[in-house]
């Protein structure tokens, strides 16, 4: 299993930053990816999307659920494209008044010999991916 986490601190309480997290049309927007037939649940736990982007020429389409919600901690979802099913986990803790939320990508594949190297691949290339998803949450969060 290879790993990619990433911080950020937002100046605003857990419970705003959560709240706002816990849609999956705001935690997910991010440049080159388009979320349809949202499914948002009042709990969270369940809720998904059809998620669509596209690498070089190649449209890449799948889907993101939410497979576990701890209220004002922890976001666990669960990404489905066609090589790759990262696990991102989002959690959420105090920080002087303000929230810091730590994202943290986990891919596994179990394919002798080359699983480890396209693992590490896999993990450079959402490197900007996720510091953005985060820097996207900041600002929403903050222009509230």
């Amino acid at each position: 299993m290879t790993t990619l986490t990433r911080s950020i601190t937002i100046d605003a309480p857990i419970d705003t930053v959560f709240d706002y997290a816990l849609d999956v049309r705001r935690l997910w927007q991010v440049k080159d990816i388009a979320l349809t037939e949202v499914d948002i649940k009042p709990e969270g736990v369940g809720t998904s999307a059809r998620m669509y982007t596209h690498l070089l020429a190649f449209h890449l389409e799948g889907g993101i659920e939410y497979t576990e919600v701890v209220p004002g901690k922890r976001i666990v979802a669960q990404v489905h494209f066609f090589a790759e099913k990262p696990t991102w986990t989002f959690t959420f803790a105090p920080a002087r008044g303000r929230t810091k939320v730590t994202a943290t990508g986990e891919w596994s594949l179990k394919v002798p010999v080359v699983g480890r190297p396209i693992e590490a691949m896999m993990v450079k290339e959402h490197e900007p991916m996720i510091e953005m998803l985060l820097a996207n949450l900041k600002a929403q969060v903050e222009a509230k």
